[in-house]
């Protein structure tokens, strides 16, 4: 197979049958990717005739007529190969790279909701100090409630009474800060069912979540699947194996395999 065309050669190298391709360069690629229709011959690999058929192609494209000289068959070939390597560059981004891209919108998300979760904590406390729960009840409750006098059990308090436009600023940054807690959710079940769909061996191995790392850290799904067990288990812990390289630490055991609940 060339991309001028399909050709088959006795075991005597003699040259028995032949069928060129066309002559537009992009019908010639999806003829030359086809699977070779050649009923009564038998395809063999053989790298003697494959030798044969460079060291002649020249006269073939001339003498059987797919083009009048050298120079028009090297713009064939030129224009062919610059329309198969498309083809390839386009199958080579996989749907691994959107989850990639996912996991790290992700871990953006995260410490951005971690932040804006602390900021309000510190921020009501100074309204109402005494309150003691978490960061993400606190953004329930006060969506819910607002002021401190309405939370159940109110007595009195030692912090900052809030005027209306405090609270009005306050409960803005509080509905903000609730879309994106509902976005990191929404994100998170993106994360989770795109690596069971892509990876679904490795993702019943370990989190799902633990899984689209392992493949952003790696670098994508196949070069993943071809990393040795050693390089995997140090998958995160880059910085510290440098510096042991360095003797400047000890090596470490595991990256972020460690985030395994089992380890």
């Amino acid at each position: 197979k060339h991309p001028i065309g399909l050709f088959v050669f006795s075991e005597a190298k003699e040259l028995l049958h032949y069928r060129l391709s066309s002559k537009s360069p992009s019908k010639a690629v999806e003829e030359f990717l086809a699977e070779p229709q050649l009923p009564g011959y038998e395809l063999v690999e053989n790298d003697s005739a494959w030798q044969l058929l460079r060291k002649n192609i020249r006269d073939y494209a001339v003498s059987l007529g797919f083009c009048q000289n050298d120079r028009e068959l090297n713009e064939f070939l030129s224009a062919f190969a610059t329309i198969l390597a498309k083809r390839a560059m386009k199958g080579s981004i996989g749907r691994d790279k959107l989850l990639m891209q996912a996991s790290n919108a992700l871990e953006n998300l995260n410490y951005s909701v971690s932040s804006c979760l602390e900021r309000l904590k510190e921020w009501y406390s100074l309204h109402y100090p005494e309150l003691n729960i978490s960061q993400k009840e606190l953004l329930e409750k006060f969506i819910s409630h607002g002021k401190r006098e309405n939370f159940p059990g109110f007595r009195e308090s030692t912090g900052v009474s809030l005027e209306e436009k405090d609270e009005s600023v306050l409960k803005e940054y509080a509905s903000m800060l609730m879309t994106m807690v509902q976005a990191q959710h929404e994100m998170e079940k993106y994360v989770k069912e795109t690596a069971k769909e892509i990876a679904p061996n490795f993702s019943s191995l370990i989190d799902p979540m633990l899984a689209a790392k392992f493949m952003v850290l790696a670098g994508g799904l196949e070069k993943l699947a071809r990393s040795p067990a050693s390089s995997i288990q140090l998958l995160g812990a880059e910085k510290a194996l440098f510096r042991h390289l360095k003797k400047q630490g000890k090596s470490p055991k595991y990256g972020i395999l460690f985030q395994d609940a089992r380890i």
